[in-house]
């Protein structure tokens, strides 16, 4: 497949409310449901692939602070919402990408939480730890630690 036109869509913001006292960093309410009502307009543009953003449990609005990466995000939509979309996509020719997120998480994750609490937590090795208790995080952003993918 050649020349695809990807369409990137952050979530939350595609389809959501624009409200004029906003803040940065909060949900505005876009999600699953919105982008599906959105479909025809985006295959009129022409686009050929929606990258959606993490859709997964996650206490930031673009998705890549996970908190559960087993479920998603009940602002963003569910699992029906979200096999709706798939099969809706198809049905225009369109495919679907999810941006997943394997090398960190939030610090809000339990397992993280747990082994940063907790030097003996079956978690620990998941993470990078130094003697300190520090852990190593993603680009340096304290609230995403890194998961050590070296361990089994």
């Amino acid at each position: 497949m050649q020349n695809l036109f990807i369409y990137h869509i952050l979530i939350d913001r595609f389809a959501g409310q624009i409200k004029p006292d906003r803040k940065l960093n909060e949900f505005l309410g876009g999600n699953i449901r919105g982008i599906i009502s959105k479909l025809d307009y985006l295959k009129e543009l022409g686009v050929d692939v929606l990258w959606l953003s993490p859709f997964y449990e996650t206490n930031q609005y673009h998705g890549y602070h996970i908190t559960n990466f087993e479920k998603p995000d009940s602002r963003f939509g569910n699992i029906q919402d979200l096999k709706e979309l798939v099969d809706a996509a198809h049905h225009k020719s369109m495919q679907i990408i999810a941006d997943f997120v394997p090398n960190h998480c939030s610090v809000n994750h339990p397992f993280f939480r747990d082994a940063l609490q907790n030097s003996a937590s079956t978690y620990r090795k998941w993470f990078y730890f130094d003697k300190h208790n520090q852990y190593r995080s993603f680009l340096y952003f304290k609230e995403i630690p890194k998961i050590n993918l070296d361990y089994q």
